[in-house]
């Protein structure tokens, strides 16, 4: 009997632990819950109106800076250290940024300067670049800035984007498309350097019938209208059976001159092998081009800056050639 009551006493002071356990982690769980709040969202508001609020719900604000802004009136807040509608603890310190409103600043001149340093201007004067535009101008070299908007002098807020128009160069003339079929290679090279016009591509192909560097076709064809822009291309022939037309190597030296600054500097080459280019790439000045080709028959190199031909070298056939 003794033993009975001893087991049910064990029992109820168990069974009492275990109540007192599950009412002191509801407790603690309340506790914890009634000490979280969700943390509200501050942007945008000025800084007095979230002061009261985090007042009312336990927190502190504390201002750790001060910036201009485009987006909020001086005095509202920019940012929060706290990320909006996340559960947080009451007594928190919540570090915000406060607008100072937007900064003026003055529209610097640009007409006149090169696209590359109206934009270095714009950026160390708080500014951006906006909308551009290019057309062809008699007056103002290419890529040069000729107009902008807002004009010079005016005061907009920082980061506002200006937007400028820039000289594209003078417009190029158009020509009619000479017809080159069945004339030599050699022939067509004078009359499109005559009107600044150039070959995109030389293609070759074999064929016993025309006398190697007979023109096969042409693209464009004969009448239509091209400038230095439209690309070129024409197939020439090459007679399979001619022994004289064996490949060759040959060296193209360049010393780059004539400009303050690096260019990009392309050279192609022509020949029976077609049109390669050798060499596209940023060459400062002073410095030497030295490059090999391998060519067929008389070969053709041309350097170009751009769209601007600055040397051209011709390479005639020896009797004969190694392979």
């Amino acid at each position: 009997m003794a033993k009975i009551k001893f087991s049910f006493i064990l029992k109820l002071v168990f069974v009492g632990a275990i109540l007192a356990g599950i009412s002191a982690m509801v407790v603690m769980k309340l506790i914890f819950t009634m000490s979280t709040i969700t943390m509200p969202d501050f942007t945008g508001i000025p800084l007095k109106n979230a002061e009261n609020v985090a007042q009312r719900m336990g927190l502190e604000i504390k201002v750790e800076d001060r910036i201009h802004s485009n987006m909020y009136k001086e005095g509202h807040i920019l940012s929060q250290s706290v990320k909006p509608r996340s559960h947080i603890k009451k007594g928190r310190v919540i570090h915000v940024v406060l607008s100072k409103g937007s900064k003026m600043v003055e529209v610097p001149p640009l007409i006149g300067l090169a696209g590359s340093k109206a934009a270095l201007l714009l950026k160390n004067s708080d500014l951006m670049e906006g909308f551009k535009s290019e057309t062809t101008s008699g007056i103002y070299r290419e890529g040069v800035v000729m107009a902008q908007s807002p004009p010079a002098g005016e005061n907009v807020p920082f980061n506002h984007q200006i937007n400028i128009l820039k000289s594209a160069g003078p417009k190029k003339p158009d020509y009619m498309m000479p017809g080159f079929l069945g004339k030599n290679i050699s022939a067509a090279y004078g009359v499109l350097k005559e009107k600044k016009l150039f070959i995109e591509e030389l293609n070759v192909k074999n064929d016993e019938g025309p006398e190697s560097g007979t023109i096969l076709s042409q693209d464009p064809p004969p009448g239509y209208k091209v400038n230095m822009d439209t690309p070129i291309i024409l197939t020439i022939s090459k007679r399979p059976s001619d022994t004289s037309l064996k490949q060759r190597l040959i060296r193209v030296n360049h010393r780059f001159t004539g400009y303050r600054v690096a260019k990009l500097v392309k050279v192609t080459v022509f020949s029976l092998n077609g049109s390669e280019i050798i060499y596209n790439k940023i060459t400062q000045p002073g410095e030497t081009i030295s490059i090999s080709a391998r060519v067929r028959g008389d070969a053709l190199v041309q350097f170009f800056v751009g769209t601007e031909l600055i040397e051209e070298m011709a390479f005639n056939a020896p009797g004969a050639g190694y392979e």
